[in-house]
């Protein structure tokens, strides 16, 4: 095997060095012993240990055992691996034929064979002589200053020093340090730095994993959606096929109806013809005949001239196709493709508010329909009374309906604030509450006059409007955001940019931007079908306005998101 090949087999993954004491986890997977214990150190959390190759995780913490294995064929790595330099130094002190250095000493600055370094080993005066693997060049282990060895460490200037450097120059009062405590000192910081790395190494393991389950999810959930939407297109498309054919079917009978009138006239009218015709024949012969004959029989034939002549032609009526009823019927029956239409929005917008108390992710926009611009004071053509006049004579005492408030709403002891938390509340079971979204409804209904409220909100998700009494409370269309008996102002946070739209019946219209914190002020005209909305500082600033038909009464509606909390004003 390459020796290149056989040091990436010898490579622990944390430190990226031949293994030191290596040691193995249940998994199987190598690791030194200090790296496992400092990747530990840093990272275990209340999920137990975890692999940092594999990420499978022990809890408890496992036992780790020696890899004798891995062990030995490092071992042998290393004794097969000549020290630096070592193949080119030789001993100094062999004349003719110098044999290789086996060490190397700094106090003489000469390098010794295995023969010549015995009197280094026995001879008591050079035990303390420093002895190095084979050295070739010993400048970098020098003083520049006075060419020694370099034998302490000044702490204070982070360098080394020989003793000429100690005695004269200007590191007598620094702290110095022996090489092997300022090798132990320098070590624990390098430690400190890689354990800190190492955590940073595991943060953003953490993140690519958060990462792959986000992809993972997402995926889940395109495909999830793609699903709905195509089940749902099939089937109106199924509808279409079916609505075709009822539609041709009906033409069809129509047409043979018609039809038949008209052949049944024809035939009439051809009979008719047909007597007239045998009648003239008769006519003629009897004009041939001799003048006894002719006037033996010619009262006879004039009797049935007269009787012909009195029979009433048939009528012949304008015959043409029925389709007035046809076009009843088949607008009764596609009517049906407003269902399909919005339960496809349904699904988008479903999908879109699953995660509303974490992305508040909002659909494309598109137009809305049903609404328009009205100034904010404009004349009453029956009263002639400004609109801020009858503002300040139609204020509206409200107070929230607990029995309206989703399990996700908290409301205020004068059921005059709601604001959203994580935990379900104890509320039971009651056919008028919302059980989809978190929405309440006030107690207060409207069916006739002019009327206005104010809310204060505040939080990043949340939305005001009226609903009427009728709108569903469970599923998808019982959010007043998309359903057509609900009229909407929503704000929404996304990504730190505000959105504010007006939605109906899931059609939606992106209005100019306000804080998440404002005051809204809500005016419904009942009978001129006007639900407007405005921002309330030292004045009225216009928001949208809604036009419709109201045929029932209408209630305060409120959704309070993730969040968020909203307040009725006096």
């Amino acid at each position: 095997m390459d020796p290149g090949d056989l040091e990436d087999e010898l490579t622990c993954a944390v430190c990226l060095h031949v293994y030191q004491d290596p040691v193995a986890l249940p998994c199987q997977h190598s690791f030194c012993l200090k790296c496992i214990e400092g990747v530990w150190a840093q990272t275990t959390g209340p999920g137990g240990f975890e692999c940092p190759q594999c990420h499978q995780k022990f809890n408890p913490r496992p036992r780790l055992e020696r890899n004798f294995t891995l062990c030995n064929i490092v071992e042998k790595y290393n004794r097969s691996q000549p020290p630096a330099d070592s193949a080119r130094v030789v001993c100094d002190y062999c004349d003719d034929n110098p044999n290789p250095a086996v060490k190397t000493c700094l106090n003489c600055e000469t390098s010794f064979c295995s023969l010549h370094l015995k009197p280094h080993l026995q001879n008591k005066t050079l035990n303390g002589h420093t002895l190095m693997e084979p050295l070739l060049d010993l400048t970098d282990r020098q003083c520049l200053d006075h060419k020694k060895v370099l034998e302490v460490y000044c702490k204070d200037d982070e360098e080394c020093l020989c003793g000429s450097c100690i005695i004269t120059g200007k590191h007598k009062s620094h702290t110095l340090l022996s090489l092997d405590q300022a090798q132990a000192v320098i070590k624990e910081q390098l430690e400190r730095e890689v354990k800190n790395l190492w955590g940073v190494q595991q943060n953003c393991s953490r993140k690519e994993r958060d990462l792959g389950s986000s992809e993972a999810e997402i995926m889940t959930r395109i495909n999830e959606l793609k699903g709905k939407l195509s089940k749902s297109f099939s089937e109106w498309r199924r509808q279409l096929e079916e609505d075709e054919e009822y539609t041709l079917k009906l033409i069809d009978e129509e047409g043979l109806r018609t039809l038949s009138q008209i052949r049944n006239c024809s035939e009439a009218l051809n009979k008719r013809m047909e007597q007239i015709t045998l009648i003239d024949g008769e006519i003629q012969s009897l004009v041939q005949r001799d003048p006894l004959s002719f006037i033996q029989n010619w009262k006879q034939l004039l009797s049935r001239v007269t009787e012909t002549q009195r029979v009433t032609d048939p009528d012949v009526p304008a015959l043409t196709l029925n389709l007035s009823n046809i076009s009843q019927l088949i607008q009764k029956r596609l009517n049906g493709c407003e269902k399909y239409h919005s339960d496809i929005l349904g699904i988008i917008m479903s999908a879109s508010t699953e995660y509303r108390g974490h992305s508040n992710i909002i659909p494309a926009p598109h137009s809305s329909s049903g609404s328009a611009p009205i100034p904010g004071n404009v004349l009453q053509p029956s009263t002639g009374i400004s609109r801020r006049a009858r503002i300040s004579q139609g204020k509206s005492l409200l107070s929230l309906d607990p029995k309206t408030a989703n399990w996700n709403l908290i409301l205020s002891d004068d059921l005059r604030s709601v604001t959203w938390t994580r935990q379900k509340q104890p509320y039971p079971h009651h056919p008028e509450r919302f059980k989809h979204d978190p929405q309440v409804l006030c107690s207060q209904s409207f069916c006739s006059g002019f009327h206005s409220w104010d809310v204060e909100t505040d939080g990043k998700c949340w939305g005001i409007g009226i609903v009427c009494g009728s709108v569903e409370r469970e599923g998808i269309k019982s959010n007043i955001e998309r359903n057509y008996k609900s009229w909407c102002l929503y704000f929404s946070t996304v990504y730190s940019i505000d959105f504010l739209i007006a939605l109906h019946n899931s059609r939606r219209t992106d209005l100019p931007q306000i804080p998440s914190k404002s005051r809204i002020q809500v005016q419904l005209d009942y009978e001129a079908g006007i639900v407007s909305f405005y921002q309330v500082t030292d004045s009225l600033t216009y928001l949208h306005t809604f036009q419709t038909r109201f045929t029932e009464p209408v209630f305060p509606a409120f959704y309070c998101g993730n969040k968020s909390s909203l307040k009725l004003l006096n």
